[in-house]
């Protein structure tokens, strides 16, 4: 089985985290503030921190993504999506010199967009619990209607074809349900026994959300799309609760050590339909993370609580 090392993952978060809260939220909401000496010498500041985490991050994907293809390469079995990690890997890297365009744009994203419909069904098919597969299921269409909608263009760039179809923006609303749908899927499947002061503490950035799209809704919204590739097309209650069902999964599956809490986490750093590809290779990331024995920690977890209940029915 084709494992993720934890100590790889919790580095990824930190540094995916920090790419998103700083580079992407903070340092862009700037733009909102009178530019004193005072707010400069911040952005500054903040900007090369931000740098440093994406930097990081990007690494850290790319070395997931080798070792998920080494792994795959020692057996038989694994080799053509093994393949896939490094063609997706080595794109990557190549588009750092070369602008990403033609055929051989089409051609990653429809990668991407394999690597992720087969990652996506062994997480679906690997799971035998309704809610787990519901979960499952959400994030991976998620993921690949962002794909998707990026493939589209790329393939119409190639065909030199006047514009994408009509249906372009539909998928993208789509896929944006469904990215809303996600964490509330994923609440359900793994933290719907979450403690009352996991939900008190959840509660914070939602309400903090809340309050910005009540009071200055223009500013919410182009920073949810600058942060997260969300347009807040759906009435606002809905993404609050997601947000909520977020960070209440995170907190209590981080508490137990499953894996489900780095998901979400990657995920939301990841972002909808991302246009670069290390957050790209975040949501890939984040859908192995779902499959059952892809995780090196969650499975050790999962063993200790099992011989914890094993010993209890003993005694």
């Amino acid at each position: 089985m084709m494992k993720l090392p934890a100590f790889l993952i919790r580095w990824l978060v930190v540094a995916a985290l920090v790419d998103w809260l700083v580079t992407r939220t903070l340092t862009r909401s700037a733009v909102f503030m009178p530019k004193t000496p005072l707010v400069i010498l911040v952005y500054q500041s903040f900007g090369l921190f931000g740098q440093f985490a994406a930097t990081l991050a990007s690494l850290l994907a790319l070395v997931c993504l080798a070792w998920l293809a080494w792994q795959g390469l020692q057996t038989g079995s694994k080799r053509a999506p093994a393949l896939g990690l490094l063609a997706a890997a080595g794109l990557s890297v190549y588009f750092l010199f070369t602008p990403a365009q033609g055929w051989l744009s089409a051609a990653y994203h429809l990668t991407l967009l394999t690597l992720t419909a087969w990652i996506g069904w062994r997480a679906w098919a690997g799971s035998a619990c309704i809610p787990k597969k519901l979960a499952g299921g959400l994030v991976v269409l998620a993921l690949l209607a962002g794909q998707a909608y990026l493939l589209v263009p790329a393939f119409t760039s190639s065909l030199q074809l006047p514009g994408p179809p009509r249906g372009v923006p539909f998928l993208y609303y789509l896929g944006e349900l469904l990215v809303v749908l996600s964490p509330i899927a994923l609440w359900w499947a793994y933290a719907r026994q979450a403690p009352r002061w996991t939900w008190m503490a959840a509660a914070l950035p939602a309400l903090a959300f809340t309050g910005l799209r009540l009071a200055v809704p223009a500013m919410a919204g182009i920073l949810a799309i600058w942060s997260t590739g969300l347009t807040l097309y759906l009435p606002w209650p809905l993404y609050a609760l997601s947000l909520w069902a977020a960070g209440v999964t995170a907190i209590h599956c981080l508490k137990r050590g499953q894996a489900a809490g780095w998901v979400v986490l990657l995920l939301a750093a990841g972002g909808y339909a991302p246009q670069l590809s290390a957050q790209a290779f975040l949501g890939l990331l984040a859908l192995w993370l779902l499959v059952p024995g892809g995780f090196t920690e969650a499975e050790e977890t999962s063993q200790v609580w099992s011989a914890r209940a094993l010993k209890s029915r003993l005694t």
